[in-house]
């Protein structure tokens, strides 16, 4: 499940009472949205090749594919999604050789 922002407002006004009340749609929403991540992958590291080309695995040292692609294409998603302890890498050359970066400068 793809993080994105609730369609459904936190409060409504009553039309008969005019009293603020809690949407129970934002709350449902927000609780399968909680179940869901549970469910999915967690970035844990991410390699920018030499070549652009961006590689992204898991805790378990698997690949996530839908943050794989060219750089400019999913770097956002990547930026947004990653959680603060991700590791960030740039691939030196086409051997093993990586190089720790900042979230920033990545």
């Amino acid at each position: 499940m793809n993080r994105s922002k609730n369609p459904y407002p936190e409060k409504l006004i009553d039309e008969v009472s005019g009293i603020e009340v809690p949407d129970i749609r934002h709350e449902i929403w927000d609780e399968g949205y909680k179940v869901g991540r549970e469910d999915r992958q967690v970035i844990k590291s991410v390699i920018k090749s030499h070549n652009g080309m961006i590689l992204v695995f898991d805790e378990k040292g698997e690949q996530i594919s839908e943050y794989q692609g060219q750089y400019e294409e999913v770097k956002e998603s990547i930026l947004r999604d990653a959680p603060t302890d991700a590791a960030f890498s740039y691939g030196l050359s086409c051997k093993a050789e990586l190089k720790a970066v900042p979230r920033e400068a990545w």
